[in-house]
């Protein structure tokens, strides 16, 4: 399959999917189909790479952090969206930033001792 750069992160996204057989990369269905719900549902306000733009820089999300914002938080409101969906989100969130998201599950493991 050939893969191209077309400048934005979905086409990136996609464009590391191509290579995940050679990389070892691993990359879910999850993943994927977190990348689309994402960009429906969130990209508007939270930037089409999840830096922020209206909303906040959320790279690195973890499933606790989707479930909290989704019932409704500061100023945003709540979503109604399946549990499948919000892990779908998450595990893209936590793809585009591996290291914050390994740190917020450390702390997430550490709270709950």
């Amino acid at each position: 399959m050939s893969c191209v750069y077309r400048g934005d992160m979905r086409h990136v996204l996609l464009s590391l999917l191509c290579m995940a057989p050679i990389a070892g990369l691993g990359q879910d269905t999850a993943t994927v189909s977190g990348a689309s719900l994402y960009t429906d549902m969130c990209a508007a306000c939270h930037g089409e790479e999840a830096l922020g733009a209206t909303g906040p820089d959320i790279q690195g999300s973890t499933l606790k952090d989707v479930t909290q914002a989704i019932r409704g938080i500061d100023q945003m409101p709540e979503v109604f969206i399946e549990e499948d969906e919000a892990e779908a989100i998450a595990a893209y969130l936590m793809a585009l930033n591996p290291e914050v998201a390994e740190t917020k599950r450390r702390l997430e493991a550490l709270r709950q001792k």
